[in-house]
């Protein structure tokens, strides 16, 4: 792929047809501090995401999610992505918050994933000898979320197990769970495998593929700085590789990551959000 992304268009020419929403990283100044407020679930709706992905790390938080978060999008139309899962593993079992086996009914029917990252200090990142306990989770998490008709998208994310793109495919292909799938997250793989490597990755991920999360990039960083920027930064050509994407014939959602753009780079969360939206907007229609 050439460097550079290219954000020139015709406005009457045809756009990809992936749902593009924000990921919770690009809407809050910073994680876990507390659910979306209506106030931000109100500017995507307005600025055009189709919805959004969160976390829900508590009890709390997933009362929140029925009695607030879920009327929000409702009135808006918009759609609940992706909830996070993370899994804890250390040498001798794991943990995760159990209120995903009480709570995941209240997203049976809205095509809500479950996101499942697993971090752990005991095991090297994409250590095998931690795949035994892997499945196991994958295989629990999975057969929770097949009770309410849902699916599990396995999160690769730089310095935990499932660190890289053949991790999260491994595992999956291990679990053997009709309804485990993978996400494919640009600036984890940027962070991990060689830029030559992307061809390959895309065909290898698109049987299982579920989501796909973007952000602008520079291609050889490795500081998160430079690997996470607005959707119009960054010499990473993000035309090609949606161009790559859409010939494959991927048709799922996109979301956009914004971890700490923010905090790195000093660009306050509504102004990502809208140079984001116009950005995907030329990208997806130069893309096609």
């Amino acid at each position: 792929m050439a460097a550079g992304p290219a954000l020139c268009a015709d406005p009457k020419r045809a756009a990809l047809p992936n749902e593009f929403f924000a990921m919770d990283s690009a809407v809050v100044r910073r994680l876990g501090k507390d659910i979306i407020p209506e106030s931000d679930i109100d500017a995507i709706a307005r600025l055009g995401y189709a919805g959004l992905s969160i976390g829900v790390p508590d009890p709390a938080a997933w009362q929140r999610l029925g009695d607030q978060v879920l009327p929000w999008l409702d009135a808006r139309k918009l759609k609940l992505f992706a909830i996070y899962c993370v899994v804890h593993l250390d040498r001798d079992g794991y943990t995760y918050n159990t209120e995903v086996k009480r709570s995941l009914g209240l997203l049976k029917g809205r095509g809500t994933v479950v996101w499942l990252p697993i971090v752990t200090k005991a095991f090297q990142p994409s250590d095998q000898k931690a795949d035994p306990l892997a499945v196991t989770i994958v295989r629990e998490i999975a057969d929770v979320a097949a009770a309410q008709a849902m699916r599990v998208s396995l999160y690769h994310h730089a310095g935990s197990l499932m660190e890289r793109v053949a991790d999260v495919l491994r595992i999956a292909q291990k679990a053997e769970r009709p309804n485990v799938d993978v996400t494919f997250n640009l600036c984890h793989w940027l962070k991990t495998d060689p830029p030559d490597s992307l061809d390959q990755t895309l065909r290898l991920a698109l049987p299982r593929l579920s989501i796909v999360t973007i952000n602008g990039a520079d291609r050889d960083a490795k500081d998160w700085d430079k690997l996470i920027q607005p959707l119009d930064s960054g010499n990473f050509d993000l035309t090609a590789f949606l161009r790559d994407l859409h010939r494959l014939g991927y048709k799922g959602p996109i979301g956009l990551q914004g971890y700490e753009v923010a905090n790195h780079l000093h660009i306050d969360p509504r102004e990502n959000l809208s140079r984001s939206m116009a950005a995907w907007k030329k990208l997806s229609k130069a893309a096609v």
